[in-house]
């Protein structure tokens, strides 16, 4: 039972070693492409008219999102 053990812990420290390197630049990569298409969205929303509240809402929440993508996203593939 000794090897099985052995063997379950050196299983468990890979996959957990992989999910440390490959989440942080999944995260960035998503990040990066999200910087890359939000514009669309909020030129889509300027250009139907910004009539309500929410849609002000909106528009503000699209940009700050899309300020915090750039910072994350910022390192992407360099």
């Amino acid at each position: 039972m000794g090897s099985s053990t052995s063997t379950n812990d050196h299983a468990i420290r890979v996959v957990s070693g992989s999910v440390e390197t490959y989440l942080p630049r999944l995260v960035q990569a998503v990040a990066f492409w999200a910087a890359v298409l939000l514009p669309f969205f909020a030129l889509g929303l300027l250009a139907s008219g910004i009539e309500t509240a929410t849609e002000g809402l909106a528009l503000i929440g699209l940009l700050l999102t899309n300020v915090i993508a750039l910072f994350v996203g910022h390192g992407y593939r360099r």
